[in-house]
């Protein structure tokens, strides 16, 4: 039973879907954060939400990354992400995108960035997916303002289901928090 709450709370937290949550609850608090425009709202949902979320019936249709099970999945995920960020980052710049898009793109591509930096380069494994929760209740903070608050009780909720399926230690969870408060929070004081 333990597992099976653990894995529930890791699928409801993936980067994706905390992605589609946090930028919901964005748009239904003020609308102006995307100039009122429902497109800015369905393309920021295209770029974090649905082409990383690809990749997991991508990597079930391509024999090469299904052979490689779960670590296949986790790179396609990792690789359509970036493409994800990256791409809706140019858009963003390049079509002038309003500033609460402008917020949640860069915030999301600045996170990514330095996860990887974190993990490939400073060679200290950081944990994703506290990375994409912390990341995203930093935003909605900034954002939607106090009532965000009640969105923290998702991280002792991440570390205790990650340290339940022995994907994390605790460290590695708390520098992925680090890693997405600190990305966040240097894209929404720089812009």
């Amino acid at each position: 039973m333990k597992e099976r709450v653990a894995k529930v709370i890791s699928i409801v937290t993936l980067v994706p879907i905390m992605a589609a949550l946090a930028v919901t609850w964005i748009l239904l608090k003020d609308r102006a954060h995307f100039d009122n425009s429902m497109l800015w709202y369905f393309l920021v949902l295209i770029f974090l939400t649905v082409l990383p979320i690809s990749a997991y019936p991508i990597a079930r249709a391509i024999p090469k990354i299904r052979a490689r099970g779960r670590d296949g999945e986790r790179n396609l995920a990792f690789i359509m992400a970036v493409i994800g960020y990256v791409a809706g980052a140019i858009i963003s710049i390049v079509f002038h995108a309003p500033k609460g898009v402008m917020y949640i793109m860069l915030s999301y591509l600045a996170s990514g960035l330095a996860l990887f930096f974190v993990n490939k380069v400073v060679k200290v494994k950081a944990s994703g997916h506290a990375c994409g929760v912390s990341g995203p209740i930093t935003l909605l903070l900034y954002m939607v303002g106090h009532y965000a608050w009640i969105a923290v009780v998702l991280l002792p909720l991440v570390f205790w289901g990650r340290l339940a399926l022995k994907r994390h230690t605790y460290s590695e969870l708390i520098v992925g928090t680090i890693v997405g408060i600190a990305a966040t929070g240097f894209v929404v004081l720089s812009i």
